[in-house]
């Protein structure tokens, strides 16, 4: 019978249950990160495990929603200190003058997606093992979320340029996923490749 945990007892597991699917993602990948590796890892029986979550797949699609959260916070977060800074409204402010720090953030959030699951999730087979057993209610939950992403912090610009709002948080996403060839474009050129790449696209955005 599994063990009874307190609220302390199960806030502090499913917070040791995510650090560690996100590291055992990382280092093995999505297929080989198993229920056994983790419980052994967060030092509770493989029962307890059901307690928290219903399958594997259930946790490593959290973790990884906890993760694109956190970029998306970044990124909203970077593009408002832009817009104080400036003292004027989103409608007033001129991006033109912004282009630099508008870089800046998203290659941060490229760089917090690089060192996080989602590296491995880009791979279209890991994202389809995790998604093959997830509720269509929850991935309809996600995809109604998704869709609001950045969204207000670039409609005015989308708008202003005639561009589909769609295509520029696709083009953004695109840039911050780029992460994943770090290796492929070597570790000394990597960021400032990135940065180019970023910069280009931005100055299209506001120009």
């Amino acid at each position: 019978m599994p063990k009874l945990y307190s609220d302390e007892e199960k806030k502090n597991i499913i917070a040791k249950l995510k650090k560690e699917a996100n590291t055992l993602m990382q280092e093995k990948g999505v297929k080989k990160t198993t229920v056994d590796e983790l419980v052994k890892r967060v030092g509770i029986p493989k029962g307890s495990f059901y307690l928290f979550y219903p399958s594997k797949e259930m946790l490593l699609f959290e973790v990884s929603q906890d993760f694109h959260e956190h970029v998306d916070e970044y990124i909203t977060s970077g593009f408002c200190k832009i817009i104080n800074s400036k003292n004027k409204s989103m409608d007033e402010l001129d991006f033109s003058d912004c282009v630099e720090e508008i870089t800046d953030v998203l290659l941060g959030a490229m760089e917090i997606t690089y060192h996080s699951c989602l590296r491995v999730l880009l791979i279209p087979e890991s994202m389809k093992l995790i998604l093959s057993k997830i509720p269509n209610e929850v991935l309809e939950k996600h995809r109604q979320e998704d869709r609001h992403i950045g969204g207000e912090l670039f409609k005015g610009l989308s708008v202003k340029n005639g561009m589909s709002l769609d295509a520029v948080v696709g083009a953004f996403m695109m840039i911050i996923f780029g992460g994943m060839y770090k290796r492929e474009i070597g570790e000394n050129n990597w960021k400032e490749s990135m940065r180019i790449v970023i910069r280009g696209i931005v100055l299209q955005l506001v120009g």
